[in-house]
């Protein structure tokens, strides 16, 4: 793909190429300049302080390596916007998000293509406005205290 001068940049981390091709299109389409990654080995050359907004998938290469590659952004460019696209029903523990910071939202497969997009201008106005979002445990936690 051709850069586009001063376009913003978006970060894709996912491991199925299909996938990664059709987030590509949705975010070039928005006029997003995009990098796409397939691993967390693919991380260190990844321009952090260069990347509005990262979209990474919890479940890369047959493991939870998107919270690893979640950390790393996170520890380079405390307060990126994420985009965590999950498979995993926002109940089960592989798709609990707390630890991973702010601003972050979730986005769940097999919706990811028509909600990336809104999901996108989601987490850049709330990174804008600095607004934590309210009531954002999960159900489950709130309704167990924890």
């Amino acid at each position: 793909m051709d850069a586009q001068a001063g376009a913003p940049l978006a970060l894709v981390v996912e491991d199925e190429a299909l996938l990664a091709l059709e987030m590509e299109d949705l975010l070039v389409a928005e006029g997003f300049e995009t990098l796409i990654i397939g691993s967390a080995d693919a991380m260190a050359g990844i321009p952090v302080a260069s990347v509005t907004v990262a979209v990474v998938n919890l479940r890369l290469n047959g493991r939870l390596a998107g919270y690893e590659i979640i950390q790393e952004l996170r520890r380079r460019s405390p307060n990126l916007p994420v985009v965590v696209v999950t498979g995993y029903d926002a109940d089960a523990p592989q798709a609990n998000l707390r630890g991973l910071g702010w601003p972050t939202v979730r986005l769940q497969k097999p919706q990811h293509g028509d909600r990336l997009i809104p999901a996108v201008r989601d987490v850049l106005q709330q990174a804008s406005q600095g607004l934590r979002p309210q009531g954002g445990r999960r159900e489950v936690d709130r309704a167990t205290g924890i």
